[in-house]
C-alpha cells in the first residue's frame, strides 16, 4: 500500500511541470479560449533554447552553446553541411506549419467567442501535444549540441555526431503533425465562429451586386492556411516516414541533399506570401477585373468547400499509411493505393486552391499598380 501511494505521488510530481504550462480551467466550463495565447507562448518560453522571435514566432536558438568564446552549434548550422539543413530545411517547414496560428490566435484568445466545450478542450489537448513535441525536439537539440562539444576536437562530423543529429531530424516529424494537429482545431474556431460566412457563395451573387471587398476582408486568413497545407501535404508526400534524414547525415562521397520538390513547395508558398491591404476590393469593384475577380472568387468557394468535405477521408488516408512507403510498393493492398489516390487527390485540389489565390492576388497587385 504504502509503495502504490509512493508511485501515485511520484506520477503527480511528473505531471506538474507540464501542468503549470497551461491555466486550470473549471472541470463544468472547459477550456477558456482567454487563456489561448498566454498558454501557446508560455510553451515556446519553457525551453532554454527555444525563442521567440520580435514578430513572435518559435525558434530555436543555437547561440547558447558556446565553446572557448565560440558558438558552436550556430557556426556549424550557417555553415556545415548537413548541419544546415536545420535552418534551410526543417525549421522553415516548421516555421511554415505554424503560419496560420501565428496570425490568428490572438484573435481567438478571447471568450467571446461561443465555442463549444468540447472544442475548446480539444484546443487544449492540442497545445499540449504540441508542448510535448517542442521539448522532445528542444532535448534532441541540447543532444547534438552535447556530442558536438565533445566531438569539437576532432569531427563534428563522425558517426556519433551523425547519429545524433539524425535523430534531431527525425524527432520534426511529431512537431510537424502536432503543429499541424494545432492549427486544424484552430483554423476551425477562427472560420467557423469568429467570421461570419467565411466560405460565401459567390456564384449566389450576380456580378451587378458583387462586393469584392467581401473577398478581400478575408482573403489574408485563407492564404495563411494555404501556406501551412501546403506544408502539411509537402511532409506527407516528401518526408513523413521517409529515409531523408538518413540521406542527409550518411557521408558517400557526401551528404545527401533535399530534392527539388522542396523548391517546388518554396516557390508555391512564395506565389501566395504577399502582403497586400484587405480596402483594395473597393478598386476593384470599379475595375476592368471585377469579373475575373469574381469568378476566381467562385472557383476558390468551389475548391474550399472539396477541401472542408474531403479533409476527414484524407485525414484518415494519412492515418492510415505512410505514403512514401506504399507509392514504391508492389505488394501494396487495395485499401493502401486507395488511401494515397486520395492524398494524391487533396494535393491536387491544394494545387488548384493555390492557383486561384495566384490568380486573385494578380488582379489584386494589378490594381495597386493600376
Amino acid at each position: 500500500m504504502k509503495k502504490r501511494r509512493f508511485l501515485s505521488l511520484i506520477l503527480c510530481l511528473l505531471l506538474i511541470p507540464g501542468a503549470m504550462l497551461f491555466t486550470a480551467c473549471g472541470e463544468d466550463d472547459g477550456y477558456r479560449l482567454s487563456n489561448l495565447s498566454t498558454d501557446f507562448y508560455n510553451i515556446a518560453n519553457s525551453y532554454e533554447n527555444v525563442n521567440l522571435t520580435s514578430d513572435d514566432r518559435i525558434e530555436f536558438d543555437y547561440s547558447i552553446y558556446v565553446y572557448e568564446n565560440e558558438q558552436y552549434f550556430t557556426n556549424a548550422v550557417n555553415s556545415t553541411i548537413p548541419y544546415n539543413n536545420l535552418n534551410n530545411f526543417y525549421n522553415r517547414l516548421f516555421d511554415n506549419s505554424l503560419s496560420f496560428v501565428y496570425e490568428y490566435i490572438d484573435r481567438c484568445s478571447t471568450d467571446e467567442l461561443d465555442v463549444e466545450r468540447d472544442k475548446r478542450n480539444m484546443l487544449q489537448y492540442r497545445l499540449q501535444e504540441f508542448n510535448e513535441s517542442l521539448r522532445n525536439v528542444s532535448n534532441n537539440v541540447t543532444l547534438v549540441a552535447e556530442i558536438m562539444r565533445f566531438n569539437i576536437n576532432d569531427s563534428i562530423l563522425d558517426r556519433t555526431c551523425m547519429n545524433r543529429l539524425k535523430n534531431l531530424f527525425d524527432s520534426y516529424a511529431d512537431l510537424y503533425q502536432t503543429a499541424y494537429n494545432l492549427t486544424r482545431v484552430l483554423s476551425d474556431i477562427y472560420f467557423n465562429y469568429a467570421l461570419t460566412d467565411s466560405n460565401f457563395d459567390f456564384s449566389s451573387v450576380e456580378l451587378d451586386q458583387f462586393d469584392a471587398t467581401r473577398v478581400t476582408n478575408n482573403l489574408n486568413s485563407k492564404i495563411e492556411m494555404q501556406i501551412s497545407n501546403l506544408t502539411q501535404s509537402y511532409i506527407e508526400l516528401h518526408v513523413k516516414g521517409g529515409d531523408l534524414s538518413t540521406r542527409l547525415t550518411t557521408d558517400n562521397n557526401g551528404f545527401g541533399s533535399v530534392d527539388s520538390s522542396f523548391n517546388e513547395y518554396l516557390s508555391q508558398v512564395s506565389q501566395i506570401d504577399i502582403d497586400f491591404n484587405s480596402t483594395i476590393g473597393e478598386s476593384i469593384n470599379f475595375s476592368a477585373n471585377k469579373q475575373a475577380f469574381h469568378e476566381a472568387s467562385i472557383k476558390l468557394y468551389n475548391l474550399q468547400t472539396l477541401l472542408n468535405n474531403e479533409y476527414e477521408m484524407y485525414n484518415q488516408a494519412c492515418n492510415d499509411i505512410i505514403y512514401i512507403r506504399i507509392r514504391n510498393d508492389f505488394n501494396a493492398t487495395t485499401y493502401e493505393l486507395i488511401c494515397a489516390d486520395i492524398i494524391d487527390n487533396h494535393y491536387y485540389l491544394i494545387e488548384q486552391y493555390n492557383d486561384t489565390l495566384v490568380e486573385l492576388l494578380d488582379i489584386i497587385m494589378e490594381n495597386y499598380n493600376g
